[in-house]
């Protein structure tokens, strides 16, 4: 009776240990891979997040702008036909062509040189440039008599002259008369609209 009593108790002592330790461990475990899965998922979801931001970060920003996008047409600087034919009422109705030049004068560069009609140097001889709003040939064209004199100067001791002259635009023709000679040996040139330069050996 007492070995039947023993080995009942013995029997629940063992039941209930078994049944603690069984509990516990399951729930052990179960925190165990619970930490466990929280303790890997959360890395992984920080590295997904950071080769998302890097794959984000190396991907080449399209900027790429289409053709039809960004072609415009030329603007037009044509004037008007129905303009042309009419007079400007304001700054903005007017039209300059692309070759206008805007400058008021030019530049004319004189190289001149020489002898008298007998053979005498010009060294120190007076000279006079006249300038003419129409274009001159000769001492018999009447447009002379509105020469315009633009400057004085003398040939050097070798009968040299280099010079330059800022020439109005508006005159076509220089005149350029020496001291001591007749009309007949004096020069007439005509001017381009550009720089230009006039040389000449007087005799």
């Amino acid at each position: 009776m007492n070995t039947l009593t023993k080995l009942s108790s013995l029997t629940f002592i063992c039941l209930t240990l078994c049944a603690c330790g069984g509990g516990g461990g399951e729930g052990g475990t179960s925190s165990s891979v619970t930490s466990s899965s929280n303790a890997t998922s959360t890395p992984a979801s920080n590295a997904s997040t950071k080769v998302s931001a890097d794959t984000t970060s190396d991907q080449p920003q399209d900027t790429t702008v289409t053709a039809e996008a960004s072609t415009e047409p030329a603007p037009s600087y044509e004037p008007d036909p129905g303009l042309l034919d009419s007079q400007a009422e304001t700054s903005n109705d007017l039209h300059v062509k692309a070759d206008f030049n805007f400058s008021t004068s030019k530049t004319v560069t004189l190289d001149l040189g020489g002898q008298d009609v007998l053979g005498a140097s010009l060294a120190n001889r007076m000279v006079k440039v006249y300038a003419l709003h129409d274009v001159v040939e000769s001492y018999e064209d009447q447009a002379i008599a509105d020469k315009a004199l633009l400057a004085t100067t003398r040939f050097n001791n070798a009968g040299q002259i280099t010079m330059t002259l800022d020439v109005p635009v508006n005159y076509k023709t220089l005149l350029i008369s020496v001291d001591g000679m007749l009309q007949n040996n004096h020069l007439l040139s005509e001017l381009s609209m550009q720089a230009t330069t006039v040389a000449h050996q007087f005799n």
